[in-house]
């Protein structure tokens, strides 16, 4: 086998090996306690990304460099059935993770497209809002690369001026932090716990965290904005049918995600979550070319047994 085949397989496989790892990883601290702490947005999006984002730090800034300074270039060697099933096993799960992606941003494209163009467009606040004529009382951002703020009719008529421009507030909160893409991100992770309850579980509590925070950026300490969004929240969500699921791919409607609670916190303000893990993380991540650098020889080991383990 060449060397660049060879190497490719050895980073797809370790790649794989901690994904997996780290899912366990986040399973185990998920499960020991973690799920009762009240936790930011942020913080949950790097633990669900946690798996992916680890994995590919550690095979790009610890195996690779290792093989390439470790590895006889004269060599020809085979690659064993566990290197060669790890292997199997990421290039599967990476394309189920682009395929996950794709079926959200394709639903997202058809649903604009089954609800036609614009029937007018509005500005409040600096953000323009598509106006639609549909039954459905829809008022949230779509789209991952270009996001866009779409309203139904029914919801403007449903709420005073006051209550619409802090429901556009709270939409262009969502714009500007790219919740949308965060999403994506979050449907289409490659790794084990997109297979798992965990997986879902994690990408709801931060939907569910990502509106209470823009809740927060679009009414700030305001009494009165916050009581016209707290206002809009009850109306929206009564125009909802119950008994259907309305919620879409790549969408952050505005009255989906605990409606009752967000009302709760805009009426008596509740501290806000300051991330904490996110800091953590990214210097780990740092550090860890760092501090893999003398550890050089037993890593190429570890590689080599797992490269000849049942030849």
């Amino acid at each position: 086998m060449s060397s660049p085949l060879l190497l490719a397989i050895v980073l797809l496989a370790t790649f794989g090996l901690a994904a997996v790892l780290l899912a366990g990883l986040v399973a185990m601290s998920w499960h020991a306690g973690l799920s009762l702490v009240r936790t930011a947005a942020a913080d949950l999006l790097a633990l669900r990304l946690l798996p992916v984002s680890g994995a590919l730090v550690f095979t790009l800034t610890v195996v690779l460099p290792a093989f390439l300074s470790r590895e006889p270039r004269s060599d020809r060697e085979s690659a064993g059935p566990l290197l060669l099933i790890l292997a199997t096993f990421t290039l599967l799960t990476l394309l189920h993770g682009i395929w996950r992606g794709w079926r959200a941003w394709a639903a997202a494209r058809s649903l604009l497209h089954t609800w036609g163009a614009a029937k007018r467009c509005l500005i409040e606040n600096g953000c323009v809002v598509q106006v639609v004529d549909i039954p459905k009382p829809i008022i949230g951002v779509i789209g991952a690369w270009r996001p866009r703020v779409v309203a139904a009719e029914c919801v403007i008529s449903a709420c005073s001026r006051g209550e619409f421009r802090q429901v556009v507030a709270h939409e262009a909160a969502h714009v500007s932090t790219r919740d949308n893409l965060k999403l994506l991100l979050a449907l289409a992770s490659p790794d084990a716990l997109a297979w798992t309850v965990l997986g879902a579980a994690l990408t709801e509590r931060w939907r569910t965290e990502a509106e209470f925070e823009a809740d927060q950026r679009a009414t700030g300490d305001d009494p009165q904005k916050r009581l016209e969004l707290a206002s809009a929240l009850i109306k929206v969500a009564r125009l909802f049918d119950t008994g259907s699921d309305t919620r879409h791919a790549l969408t952050m409607s505005v009255a989906h995600d605990d409606v009752e609670g967000r009302v709760r916190h805009l009426l008596a303000p509740v501290r806000a979550t300051s991330p904490r893990f996110g800091k953590v993380l990214a210097s780990l991540a740092i550090l860890t070319p760092v501090a893999a650098l003398p550890l050089y020889a037993l890593v190429h080991e570890l590689i080599e047994t797992l490269v000849r383990f049942g030849l």
